[in-house]
């Protein structure tokens, strides 16, 4: 083989090849790419601020009600609490499905089993197990042997007596 029939790619352009006139077609597809990727970060940010943002907003809700046993505010804490628990389940899920399009089907399956063993905790600690606490201790509150509120643990009797 000589020299002159063994062509090879040039690695710069020299002034004796030919110059092809140059398409403005990848440009406007990067261009494109950059924009549809800058809307699609911005409509899940928003998604996930305003989910966050609602959830925090019914935690701060949910410690401001009144911790009196009225029938109104027990059902008012039982809603935000259903909120409460829909948000993080549904967040929860969103994530999920967001992160199983990158994993194989059996890291997929572990990971929203994962997802929803956790959101069937959380109903338990938010319905099951709150509820037993709060009928154990309903039960306790005017009785002179039980010495320890159920929300915050401190004994009843610290303020002073003053008999008139």
């Amino acid at each position: 083989m000589t020299s002159s029939s063994l062509h090879l790619l040039p690695l710069t352009y020299s002034d004796h090849a030919p110059q092809k006139p140059r398409s403005v077609l990848p440009i406007f597809g990067f261009i494109n790419i950059y924009i549809v990727s800058i809307i699609k970060l911005y409509e899940n940010l928003i998604h996930v601020y305003f989910g966050s943002f609602l959830l925090d907003y019914c935690f701060r809700l949910y410690h401001s009600l009144p911790k009196s046993s009225s029938s109104n505010s027990h059902n008012i804490k039982r809603n935000v609490k259903i909120i409460i628990w829909v948000l993080i389940s549904t967040i929860m899920l969103g994530f999920a499905c967001e992160f199983s399009t990158f994993m194989s089907f059996l890291e997929s399956s572990f990971f929203f089993g994962l997802v929803i063993s956790g959101n069937i905790f959380l109903f338990y600690v938010y319905f099951i197990w709150e509820g037993d606490k709060s009928a154990t201790t309903s039960a306790c509150s005017n009785n002179d042997t039980c010495c320890y509120n159920d929300y915050d643990y401190k004994p009843i009797l610290t303020e002073a007596k003053v008999d008139v």
